[in-house]
């Protein structure tokens, strides 16, 4: 939920129009950008998945976010995600044990034939740059695509949610990592599109 809010606010601070659509059925990312100010994109909640395939309709949007629950089992809400989707961001907390739920789900996607990568989240920074590598490791031999970037945990999530401002915007203590860390993942993923819309083109 923190990363497509943060991902959306990005968007918006670049000039985009964003739009985040939360399937969750705990709605946490409508909840907490609800508790924004002023966001600077725009969300909503949408529970059925039929509803999804309004959102290639939409023209007025230049990203948008689709937050999904945790745990899709079945398969049927995700299924109705990639139908719409163009490219899957699949979010992964190190550790062993997740590597196998976390290798289905890209399974699942690429058996859709939807682009994916996989986003190394929620790093505790007092680990060091070893953490990130054995994570990235662990999915390098299991061939995943993988971003190149990776998304340490701060306090200043919860505390810009708590001042009432998306997280780039605010200004406290390791704000500044924050913004790197989320920025980076926006570049790199613009950069993916990017690429699949030459692909495209091209063919």
């Amino acid at each position: 939920a923190t990363l497509a809010l943060a991902l959306a606010a990005v968007t918006a601070e670049a000039n985009g129009r964003a739009l985040v659509v939360d399937i969750d059925p705990q709605s946490s990312s409508a909840e907490m950008a609800g508790q924004m100010g002023d966001p600077g994109f725009d969300f909503s909640h949408e529970m059925d998945p039929a509803m999804l395939v309004r959102l290639r309709e939409l023209r007025n949007y230049d990203m948008v976010f689709i937050d999904c629950p945790g745990s899709l089992e079945g398969g049927q809400i995700l299924a109705a995600v990639l139908a719409v989707c163009d490219f899957a961001v699949i979010p992964f907390t190190y550790d062993p044990l997740a590597a196998r739920p976390t290798v289905r789900t890209a399974r699942f996607v690429a058996q859709h034939g939807v682009p994916y990568k996989i986003l190394l989240n929620n790093i505790d920074p007092r680990l060091g740059a070893g953490e990130i590598r054995a994570a990235w490791d662990l999915l390098d031999s299991s061939s995943l695509a993988r971003f190149r970037c990776a998304v340490r945990t701060y306090r200043a999530y919860s505390s810009a949610l708590a001042s009432g401002q998306p997280v780039i915007q605010y200004r406290g203590r390791y704000a500044v990592n924050v913004r790197e860390d989320v920025k980076r993942v926006h570049t790199e993923l613009l950069l993916d599109l990017g690429r699949l819309t030459a692909g495209k083109d091209v063919s």
